[in-house]
C-alpha cells in the first residue's frame, strides 16, 4: 500500500502543531489535520486573547497525573521551561513579558492570534501540509501503516500517526473526546475523565450576592481529615459559585475526589486573628473584621455566625470567638457542583502515562502510534502550565515519529 504521507498529525492545538513542526524538522513528509476551520482555536482564547503562553517557573507539583511522577519528571527534561522560552523568543520571533503578581508570561504582542499564526507559519515554511476542515472519524492500523478515514473526503495512508486531539474541555474550539474513541480502537484503556481548572457552583444566596467580589485567600483541599494540597491564590464570587485561580487550581480535588475546600480569607490565620480581636476590645466586630476584610465579605461572615456587627470584639466569649474564626479561618466553601466540560480549562484523566513509552510518547499499545498533550493522563494548574506541557510532549512526540526510518524493515 503506497503511503501519502510519513506522519499524519491529527489536531492543530498547540501539541499538534508543535508536534509537526519537530516532525517536519526531522526530515519527515507530514500531514496536520484539523477538524474545525481553523488551527489553535484554545490558542486564540488563552489569556483573554492575549494568550498565556508559558509560566515564568514551573515545578513538578504544578502538575497532577494518577500515573507515574517520575514518568513526568523525566518528560520535563526532554526540553525544559528555559529552553521553551528561548525557543519562543528567538525561534518564533515572540519576546514574552512577564505579568506582575502572577508568573504568567504573555507575548510582548498581547495578541493570541499572532502566536498562532506564527506557529502555524513556522510549520508550513518546514515543508507540513496543513488540512483544514478535516474531521478524522477512524484510524485503522493497517499494513504497517495506518489508514484515516475523513469526512467527505479521500482517506489517508501513512507510515505513522500523532494523537493531538486534546481532552473534552471547550468542545466548541474541537477537543470534543473523539481522540479517545480513536486511542481506544487503536487498542487504549482510557481512564474516566472528569473537568479540571473549573469554576465550581454553589447554592447559597448570601455567597451569590458577592458576584464579582475577588479577594487573596488560603486554601486548603481536605479529604479524610488530611490537607492534600495547599496554596494561595485569588477567589472570585460568580453568581453561580465560585471561580478565579484558587477555585480552578483547588477544583479537581472536589470534582474527582469530593475532596472539602476551606478557605482563610486573605490567608489570615487564627494566630493573625486572635490577638487582633483582643487588641480592639472597645470596637464593633463590623468595623474591626471590614478594615481587613471587604465589607460585604463581613457582612455576610457575620450573619453566618449569628452575631450582630455592632458587636463589641471584647464581649465575645469562647464558643462564639471559636465560631468566628472558623468563618475566618476555616470557612467550607459550600460547593453543589462545577461548571463542566463546556468551560473547564482542561480535561483530566484519559491516557495513562503507562501506555505509553516515556522516551519517546509512543504507544506500548499500537506501535507507530504517538500521543501528546491534553489527551494523556496530565494536566497542570492554571498559568500557561498546560500550554508548557502541549509544546513539551508534542516536540517529543514529533522528533521520534520523524525517526520513523529507523523502524522500517
Amino acid at each position: 500500500m503506497e503511503h501519502d504521507f510519513q506522519i499524519a498529525v491529527i489536531g492543530a492545538g498547540a501539541a499538534g502543531l508543535m508536534s509537526a513542526l519537530w516532525a517536519a524538522r526531522g526530515g519527515a513528509k507530514v500531514v496536520l489535520l484539523e477538524g474545525s476551520d481553523q488551527a489553535g482555536r484554545k490558542i486564540l482564547i488563552s489569556g483573554g486573547g492575549r494568550c498565556n503562553l508559558l509560566p515564568s517557573v514551573s515545578e513538578d507539583d504544578d502538575f497532577f497525573t494518577s500515573g507515574s511522577r517520575n514518568v513526568l519528571k523525566r518528560l520535563f527534561r526532554t526540553w525544559r521551561l528555559q529552553q521553551l522560552q528561548d525557543f519562543f523568543t528567538w525561534e518564533m520571533d515572540l519576546p514574552m513579558e512577564e505579568e506582575e503578581g502572577t508568573g504568567k508570561l504573555f507575548p510582548v504582542v498581547q495578541k493570541a492570534k499572532v502566536v498562532r499564526d506564527k506557529m502555524l507559519a513556522a510549520a508550513e515554511e518546514a515543508g507540513v501540509t496543513y488540512k483544514a476542515p478535516f474531521r478524522v472519524e477512524s484510524v485503522t492500523a493497517k499494513d504497517n501503516g495506518f489508514v484515516i478515514q475523513g469526512e467527505d473526503v479521500n482517506d489517508l495512508c501513512v507510515d505513522r500517526v500523532i494523537l493531538a486531539t486534546g481532552g473534552q474541555s471547550v468542545p466548541q474550539t474541537g477537543s470534543d473526546g473523539h481522540g479517545y474513541l480513536m486511542a481506544k480502537s487503536l487498542g487504549h484503556k482510557i481512564l474516566p475523565t472528569y473537568p479540571a481548572l473549573v469554576p465550581l457552583t454553589g447554592p447559597a444566596e448570601d455567597l451569590a450576592s458577592l458576584s464579582g467580589l475577588s479577594l487573596l485567600v488560603r486554601w486548603r483541599a481536605v479529604l479524610n481529615q488530611k490537607v492534600v494540597e495547599e496554596r494561595e491564590r485569588e477567589l472570585l464570587f460568580t453568581h453561580k459559585g465560585f471561580s478565579g485561580p484558587a477555585i480552578l487550581d483547588a477544583s479537581h480535588h472536589v470534582v474527582r475526589d469530593k475532596a472539602e475546600i476551606l478557605v482563610a480569607w486573605e490567608g489570615y490565620t487564627r494566630e493573625d486573628w486572635i490577638p487582633y480581636i483582643k487588641a480592639r476590645a472597645r470596637q464593633s466586630l463590623m468595623k474591626a473584621i471590614s478594615a481587613q476584610l471587604p465589607k460585604r465579605l463581613t457582612e455576610v461572615l457575620l450573619e453566618r455566625c449569628g452575631l450582630r456587627g455592632d458587636m463589641r470584639c471584647g464581649n465575645l466569649d469562647r464558643n462564639k470567638t471559636d465560631i468566628l474564626l472558623t468563618h475566618l479561618c476555616d470557612f467550607p466553601l459550600p460547593v453543589k457542583g462545577n461548571r463542566g466540560f463546556q468551560v473547564a480549562e482542561v480535561t483530566g484523566g484519559g491516557i495513562p502515562l503507562d501506555q505509553v513509552n516515556p522516551s519517546t510518547l509512543e504507544s506500548r499499545k499500537t506501535p507507530g502510534l504517538y500521543l501528546c498533550g491534553e489527551i494523556l493522563d496530565v494536566f497542570g494548574r492554571i498559568g500557561g502550565f498546560n500550554f508548557q506541557w502541549a509544546f513539551t510532549t508534542g516536540r517529543l512526540a514529533g522528533e521520534a515519529a520523524s525517526r520513523f526510518e529507523d523502524k522500517v524493515e
